[in-house]
């Protein structure tokens, strides 16, 4: 959305101007922004959009780590063959590189997953950032074998709200929340999907 409308719409809800008024000026706002169809082609992204679009890649982090351990392992395996030094050593480049191959291949099948991040900074500095496969359909499970032991979760409804968390999330209907607070200057991202 363009700073124009934005200020139409802040001036609409602020009561300055009527809802025709409104309407009027986003029809000019559209008609002015038809006549020129270099601006119109690459709409931009709200930031929560190119955040939300970052996150939804995160896997690939984990994968290139992986990709780097398990290369490096490979390099030591063939340093300690080509050297013709003790085939002892070879464990010293096995090892990692078993390692990067699981980290790759747990990266890979996390793509899919349900992921949660959480950002919390303070006027502007980043206090704490972690991100996480959330596993939704073993969560759901585990409270629905809760439930008749605890009697707060009987009736709450909490498995059917993870189930459907899980199911917009699939759909690509990430949650974002995204709460600000003015007095102290403290930000708290949420994302999951």
């Amino acid at each position: 959305m363009t700073e124009e409308r934005l200020e139409i719409l802040k001036m609409l809800e602020s009561g300055q101007i009527g809802a025709e008024e409104a309407a009027t000026l986003l029809a000019a706002l559209d008609e002015s922004a038809a006549q020129r169809p270099e601006e119109a082609e690459a709409p931009a992204l709200a930031p929560e959009e190119r955040q939300m679009n970052r996150w939804a890649r995160f896997w690939i982090y984990p994968m290139m780590a992986g990709g780097v351990v398990l290369i490096l392992g490979a390099l030591v395996i063939g340093l300690v063959y080509a050297s013709d030094a003790a085939r002892g050593w070879a464990v010293c480049g096995w090892l990692p590189m078993l390692l990067g191959f699981g980290i790759v291949v747990l990266a890979i099948w996390t793509r899919r997953a349900t992921w949660m991040h959480l950002r919390i900074s303070e006027e502007g500095r980043q206090k704490i950032a972690f991100s996480f496969p959330l596993p939704l359909t073993l969560a759901a499970w585990a409270v629905r074998i809760a439930q008749p032991f605890v009697p707060q979760l009987q009736e709450t409804g909490v498995d059917d709200l993870i189930i459907a968390l899980r199911d917009s999330a699939g759909q690509g209907e990430p949650l974002f929340i995204d709460v600000q607070d003015e007095e102290d200057g403290e930000r708290v991202q949420i994302y999951i999907g």
